[in-house]
């Protein structure tokens, strides 16, 4: 049964190519992850499990809280009232830091952000990434996350009453039944357990789209659950929550495929509008449709919600996952697709 439209919410556009207002610096490192299971859903054939991030150093992440913010090639030289190296614009404005411990000058707290570049503490908000992950997995039942904290109820349509449950955020639930009331679909997930269609992201096993050969490795994105699926062929290897393009940014549908990986880089863009954003060293970029991407962000926890400027966000843990399982493959932290080395199949559709 089709699902009538609701739910969901930033995108992190790119442009390198196209001109479209996004500049790439660097390359480099990232973070962790992993995924509560749920204890009433017991796992479909479990594959090996992704792992955990095994970045080059671990780093910490910041939010700049404000625009104009100094940089100084270390901190007495603005006590001594030497004129900062650049400032940090107003916003949407993300760095990494070198070190997790400040260094006090005074009553102050400064952070390096780069190598000689020290930015004051009060102008940050250091954040930890998501822990969230998908799961390795083949099966032919629809199983979903809970994308919000749910009370089940017992019977579809009703309120919860003495025998619900509390669904946490991220718990993987089986889709055992559903039964539309009024224009909303429930969904049974347990005896007695039923939820309302805008609390999960559902992951259900497709058929290979047209022109994807019975041995390739592919990958589904569902733009309304917010869920992504890996393929080997016909068979389901890895799914999980993403997020996509805002309503005003959407990530386009169609086939297409891999045809640049980059496993670190500095991103910004559109710049001189108040969505102005740049982010240092975004992780596990896998390029398939021009300059929208998937990749990393450590920037939000809001997986199943539509949270992007147009690419196609995941956990760090996800997105290295999906950076060493698709092609092109090679040993580079840049790679192009070719004809030899030709990139994975991306379908992406409403």
């Amino acid at each position: 049964m089709n699902r009538p439209p609701a739910r969901h919410l930033i995108r992190i556009g790119l442009a390198l190519i196209l001109g479209l207002g996004l500049t790439w610096l660097a390359i480099g490192n990232v973070a962790l992850a992993h995924l509560p299971d749920s204890p009433d859903f017991p796992p479909p054939t479990q594959r090996s499990s992704p792992p955990d991030y095994k970045g080059l150093s671990s780093p910490i992440y910041a939010r700049v809280l404000t625009g104009n913010v100094p940089v100084y090639q270390h901190p007495l030289d603005a006590r001594q009232g030497v004129d900062p190296l650049r400032t940090l614009d107003a916003g949407y404005v993300w760095v990494t830091l070198a070190g997790a411990q400040p260094l006090a000058q005074g009553n102050e707290m400064w952070y390096a952000i780069n190598s000689n570049e020290y930015v004051q503490g009060a102008y940050l908000e250091p954040f930890q990434p998501s822990t969230f992950r998908g799961r390795a997995i083949s099966t032919s039942q629809s199983f979903a996350w809970m994308v919000f904290d749910a009370y089940t109820a017992a019977v579809p349509g009703e309120l919860p009453d003495a025998e619900t449950v509390l669904l946490e955020r991220y718990t993987m639930v089986p889709i055992e039944a559903e039964q539309l009331v009024g224009d909303r679909i429930w969904y049974r997930v347990g005896y007695r357990q039923w939820v309302e269609q805008g609390m999960v992201g559902i992951a259900s096993p497709k058929p290979r789209p047209d022109g994807i050969g019975p041995t390739d490795q592919w990958i589904e994105v569902d733009l309304y659950e917010q869920t992504l699926a890996a393929y080997e062929g016909d068979r389901l290897v890895y799914a999980t929550l993403v997020s996509s393009g805002l309503p005003w940014w959407e990530t386009e549908s169609g086939l297409f495929q891999v045809w640049l990986k980059v496993k670190e880089a500095k991103m910004s863009g559109r710049d001189g509008y108040p969505d102005y954003y740049f982010l240092e060293d975004v992780p596990w970029t896998m390029y398939f449709n021009e300059e929208f991407a998937l990749h990393g962000a450590y920037w939000h926890d809001r997986f199943g919600i539509k949270h992007s400027h147009g690419c196609v966000n995941l956990s760090l843990a996800d997105a290295q996952w999906l950076f060493e399982w698709t092609s092109p493959q090679g040993p580079h932290d840049w790679l192009v697709a070719t004809e030899e080395n030709q990139g994975t199949w991306v379908w992406v559709h409403h």
